[in-house]
């Protein structure tokens, strides 16, 4: 018999504040009437928001792109707020992830995209 494809006891994770002098900022997209919509929150090493936003793009793309899109708009929170401490992005997209910490190779389109990202987090 082979076995399962997914634990029996499947691990719980659960949200945790960010280490001392560090800011975390999650982000996230989906989609609804056509439109995407995206939402960014930033919390302190103590818990509390300090800020975030979101909003729509009344656009039909591939969730890679909404997710980038999300992640964009999170650097655009980060740079409004002046945080001057580090920063840690979290999302649920292993995609788009895998494509941040695979920037110098990944030659997709999606790559493309996150490579502006990336210059965008140089800024600050």
């Amino acid at each position: 018999m082979n076995a399962p494809l997914l634990p029996a006891n499947p691990a719980v994770k659960r949200w945790e504040k960010p280490p001392s002098g560090h800011v975390k900022v999650n982000f996230d997209a989906s989609f609804s009437n056509n439109k995407i919509n995206f939402g960014v929150i930033a919390i302190d090493e103590g818990g509390f928001v300090i800020g975030g936003g979101g909003g729509f793009k009344d656009e039909i793309m591939l969730i890679e792109r909404a997710e980038s899109y999300a992640f964009d708009e999170s650097i655009k929170i980060v740079c409004a707020l002046n945080i001057q401490i580090v920063v840690i992005f979290e999302t649920n997209n292993a995609s788009l992830v895998n494509s941040v910490k695979h920037h110098c190779t990944d030659v997709i389109v999606i790559g493309a995209r996150i490579k502006e990202s990336i210059k965008a987090l140089e800024t600050f």
